[in-house]
């Protein structure tokens, strides 16, 4: 019996504390952003943007946001939950797109896929993935984002990248 008392405590300590762990408290105000970016012109889809904040409101405030690139090239940032937007200020920006070449290896595994050699061709060149040093950047005012049309040009054939230390896949 001690240890169903003991379950209750700790199962009614952890729902009094709930309300606590992910509220609104200390979260600045987000503006609803939507933007599209083209490579080479053309508008790019399902390419994964990374927002990392340089000066976003507040000094307390460094949780990076993501988007991901519709059919149009279209993209509606997310913070907190799907479309929430970005908090105001100046953003470095991160953009990757890469599709898998051939199959992925027979026994992949998703938990571990750095047991696996997968090749993938980048979209989007390499020198865009890291927000830190990519050069590009934004800002979001009470307006959206700006610039809102993110252009990336890319020359040449698409690069390889081969990551994992298996078996290569087909």
């Amino acid at each position: 019996m001690f240890g169903f008392r003991s379950l209750a405590a700790c199962s009614l300590a952890t729902l009094m504390l709930f309300p606590l762990g992910c509220g609104g408290a200390g979260r600045p105000k987000l503006v609803a952003v939507e933007g599209t970016v083209t490579l080479n012109g053309a508008p790019l889809e399902g390419a994964t943007i990374m927002f990392m904040p340089v000066d976003a409101g507040s000094a307390d405030f460094q949780r990076p946001s993501t988007a991901v690139t519709d059919a149009q090239g279209k993209f509606v940032a997310s913070t907190y939950t799907t479309g929430d937007g970005l908090a105001i200020g100046k953003y470095q920006l991160g953009i990757e797109k890469k599709e898998l070449v051939g199959d992925l290896p027979k026994g992949f595994d998703s938990e571990q896929p750095e047991l696996s050699r997968v090749r993938y061709k980048l979209i989007v060149p390499k020198q865009f993935r890291d927000p830190t040093t990519s050069g590009l950047s934004a800002e979001v005012t009470s307006g959206g984002l700006q610039p809102a049309v993110i252009e990336l040009n890319s020359e040449g054939a698409p690069e390889i990248e081969v990551l994992g230390t298996g078996p290569a896949s087909a």
